[in-house]
């Protein structure tokens, strides 16, 4: 598959996809004869594994590890699953951190409020 035919079908860019490549995230393509990348079709679903590790706050140095376990699934492996588990924890704080952000925010917006309503009945 040429890049511009891979990067629509992925949603990413062409430096995101030479990114990919020079960091060893996907497998390399085939250089043609007039030079152009031939990526084989694998590397779509590496770039969507990729993506979908991000979205999930994954760096890049857990994705790469966890890379050839989408080529061959080694099920119950217990290095993915502390990885996982220790991701879950993460997002679990974050979304913690999150809920107390958004408490605080809602008092003072209630408060606020509140001062405003004050000011203008007086």
């Amino acid at each position: 598959m040429r890049t511009g035919v891979l990067v629509k079908r992925a949603g990413v860019t062409r430096d995101t996809l030479r990114y990919y490549e020079r960091e060893g995230l996907i497998t390399p393509p085939v250089r043609l004869m007039n030079g152009y990348r031939d990526y084989p079709e694998q590397v779509l679903e590496e770039i969507r594994f990729i993506r979908l590790g991000q979205s999930v706050g994954l760096p890049l140095q857990i994705i790469r590890r966890a890379i050839p376990y989408l080529v061959a699934p080694r099920p119950g492996c217990q290095e993915l699953r502390a990885v996982l588990e220790a991701q879950m924890r993460a997002l679990d704080e974050q979304m913690d951190a999150l809920r107390l952000a958004k408490a605080r925010l809602s008092k003072w917006l209630l408060a606020n409020r509140a001062a405003a309503i004050d000011t203008a009945s007086a």
